[in-house]
């Protein structure tokens, strides 16, 4: 089985269960896509995954008394939401 972070260091998610990740169906459409519909659906995925690391971020969150760990979950919903936001610029610009 895949896991999130590699089978060899035991992630605790399978990719199907990890918000934000894509399927084997939509990575394929991406691998068959070229220009346009290339970059379309590549932003999609994108947003979609990067969404998915800044709700995992914020369940972190939830009852953290770890410093560490709330600095890196806050640093992962800044950095995160901000490539959303670009993204979201590009895919509004096409």
């Amino acid at each position: 089985m895949s896991r999130h972070g590699g089978a060899r260091r035991g992630g605790p998610h399978p990719h199907g269960a990890m918000p934000g990740m894509a399927t084997a169906a939509e990575l394929a459409r991406l691998r068959a896509a070229r220009g346009a519909g290339f970059d379309a659906l590549f932003l999609r995925l994108m947003v979609a995954h990067h969404r998915g690391a800044v709700s995992v971020a914020t369940d972190a969150l939830s009852g953290c008394r770890d410093t560490l760990v709330s600095e890196m979950a806050n640093d992962v919903i800044a950095q995160q939401s901000a490539e959303i936001g670009r993204m979201e610029r590009l895919r509004a610009s096409r």
